[in-house]
C-alpha cells in the first residue's frame, strides 16, 4: 500500500514543529536562566547603593527595597537577602556575614564590578556558595548577601510557574498546533489538486487541445511546461495511429472488395460441389472476415478521431429488439430464445449504430453459449431511462471477462479454444457507439455460469 504524501507532509511538520518547539523551550530556558540571574545580581547591586544608608537592619533595608524596587518584576528576591551592617562583623541571626574573609570561606570569583559604586564577589561558606555585594568606596561598609541556592530555587520557582500554566495550555496548543498543520498540508495540497483536477479530464479523444492550467505558482510552471510537451508527443503518436488505422483500412476495402466479386464468380463458374470450388468458398469465406476486420477498424479509428458520421433520430428500440429476437429463433433454432420488451420505447439515436451495436450483443451471446443454451433479450423503462440486456450462459467464463471485454482483439481462452468465429473487435465497437450515445455498456458474471451485457442511455435528449 502506498503511502499518503497528505500524511506524511502532515505528520513531518508535527515532528518539525514540535522539534522546534521543544528546541525552543530548552534554549530558552537556559539564557532566559542566565538572564534572570543577571537581572537578580544587578538589582541587589542597585538596591545595596540605593538603601547603604538604610542597612543598619534588615527590616529597615527591605523597607527601602521595596520602595526602590516596586513595579519590578524581581522585587520578590528580596526576601533571601541577607544583609551586614558592617563588612566582617558577624550576628547571631547571621553569622555568615563574619566569615565572609575569614579562614573557613573560600573564594569562588574575584571581585567584578557591578556598575560605579558596588563589586560582586562568590565566596563559599560552610559548603553554600555566596554572592556577595559590598561597596567599592567604602571597604568597612554595608555588605548584602544572597545565597547560590536561593537565587536557584527563585529561578526554578519562575519555571515551575511557567510549567504549571503551559500544563494548562497544553490542549489548546497542541489543537492549534493540529489545526495549522492541516491548514499548512491544504495549502501545499492546492495547488496539487488544481493540476490534477486540470489534467484529469484529459483522453486519447481531446490530446489535440492544450491543457487548460494556469500555474498558481511559479515552482510549477516547469511541470505544466513538461506535461504540455508530453501531452503534444502523445497527441502526435495517437494521430498517426488513427491515420495509419484509418488509411490502412481505407486502401484494404477496394481490393477486398474485388477479391470478393471475383471469388463469387469463380465459385458461380466452377463444378458444384468439387474440391476447387470449396476451396473458393473457404478463400471467399475469409476474403469476408478480412472484410469485416477492416469495416471495425475504420470504424474504431474514426471514434477514436471523433469523426464518426451519425444521425440522431428517434428510433424504437422495442420494434428493434422484437425483431432482433425474432430473426434469432429463425437463424437460431438450437437455442431457446427468450425476451421481455417492454412496448413504445423510442430513443433518439442513429438506427444504423444502435442496431450494429444490440446485434453485436448478440452474435457473442450466440457465439460464446453452451449446447442447448437460451439467450434472454430484456428492454425496460426506468423513468426517463431505458436498460436493454442480453443474457447467455457460458462454460469456462474467464476471471478476466469483466476487466478486459471491452479491449480491443481480446478473446477468452475458451472462445480459442473452441475455435470459435471472431476477432475480438465487436464489444470494443460496442463500447464507441455507447459513448457516443452517451450511454452506459457493462458486462457482468452471475454465479460463474452467465454473462449479461447491459446497456443503459435516455430516452430523450438533454435539455
Amino acid at each position: 500500500m502506498k503511502k499518503s504524501f497528505r500524511w506524511h507532509l502532515f505528520i513531518r511538520i508535527i515532528l518539525a514543529t514540535v522539534a522546534v518547539f521543544a528546541a525552543n523551550r530548552l534554549i530558552a530556558q537556559y539564557l532566559t536562566s542566565l538572564h534572570i540571574v543577571s537581572n537578580i545580581e544587578q538589582n541587589a547591586a542597585d538596591t545595596l547603593d540605593q538603601c547603604r544608608n538604610d542597612a543598619v537592619e534588615l527590616g529597615t533595608f527591605l523597607t527601602c527595597s521595596a520602595r526602590a524596587n516596586r513595579g519590578k518584576a524581581l522585587n520578590n528576591i528580596s526576601e533571601y537577602y541577607v544583609v551586614c551592617p558592617r563588612a566582617n562583623v558577624g550576628t547571631a541571626d547571621e553569622p555568615a556575614c563574619g566569615q565572609t574573609a575569614s579562614l573557613g570561606s573560600v573564594v569562588v570569583s574575584q571581585p567584578k564590578p557591578m556598575g560605579s559604586a558596588v563589586s560582586l564577589e562568590r565566596r563559599k561558606i560552610d559548603g553554600d556558595e555566596w554572592l556577595i555585594f559590598s561597596l567599592i568606596d567604602e571597604a568597612n561598609g554595608p555588605v548584602l548577601m544572597i545565597r547560590r541556592f536561593d537565587v536557584e530555587a527563585y529561578v526554578d520557582s519562575i519555571y515551575e510557574l511557567r510549567t504549571r500554566i503551559l500544563r494548562y495550555l497544553a490542549p489548546v496548543i497542541i489543537l492549534l498546533l493540529v489545526l495549522l498543520t492541516y491548514y499548512m498540508t491544504s495549502v501545499v495540497m492546492r495547488p496539487i489538486r488544481q493540476l490534477e483536477n486540470s489534467l484529469a479530464g484529459l483522453t486519447s479523444t481531446n490530446l489535440d487541445k492544450p491543457i487548460d492550467v494556469l500555474p498558481p505558482y511559479r515552482e510549477f510552471d516547469r511541470f505544466v511546461t513538461v506535461f504540455e510537451q508530453l501531452r503534444e508527443r502523445l497527441n502526435q503518436s495517437f494521430v498517426q495511429t488513427r491515420r495509419f488505422a484509418a488509411d490502412a483500412s481505407h486502401e484494404l476495402r477496394t481490393p477486398l472488395t474485388i477479391l470478393r466479386g471475383n471469388s463469387e464468380r469463380l465459385i458461380a463458374e466452377l463444378p458444384t460441389g468439387s474440391d476447387q470450388q470449396i476451396r473458393m468458398r473457404l478463400i471467399g469465406d475469409e476474403v469476408e472476415r478480412l472484410i469485416e476486420i477492416t469495416e471495425k477498424l475504420l470504424l474504431l479509428s474514426r471514434a477514436d478521431a471523433n469523426s464518426i458520421r451519425y444521425d440522431m433520430t428517434p428510433v424504437s428500440l422495442s420494434s428493434m429488439m422484437t425483431e432482433l429476437a425474432l430473426d434469432a429463433m429463425a437463424f437460431d433454432p438450437g437455442l431457446q430464445i427468450h425476451s421481455e420488451i417492454d412496448p413504445d420505447i423510442i430513443c433518439i439515436c442513429d438506427h444504423s449504430l444502435m442496431h450494429q451495436l444490440v446485434y453485436n450483443l448478440y452474435t457473442n451471446a450466440s457465439k460464446y453459449n453452451t449446447a442447448h443454451g437460451w439467450i434472454r433479450f430484456t428492454l425496460k423503462r426506468q423513468q426517463q431511462r431505458f436498460l436493454l440486456s442480453v443474457e447467455n450462459p457460458c462454460d469456462n467464463i474467464p476471471e478476466d471477462l469483466t476487466e478486459r471485454a471491452f479491449q480491443r482483439f481480446y478473446r477468452g481462452d475458451a472462445a480459442r479454444g473452441r475455435d470459435v468465429d471472431g476477432i475480438g473487435l465487436g464489444l470494443s465497437l460496442c463500447m464507441e457507439i455507447a459513448r457516443l450515445h452517451d450511454a452506459t455498456l457493462r458486462l457482468e458474471v452471475r454465479e460463474g455460469k452467465t454473462v449479461i451485457a447491459t446497456l443503459e442511455g435516455r430516452l430523450t435528449p438533454e435539455e
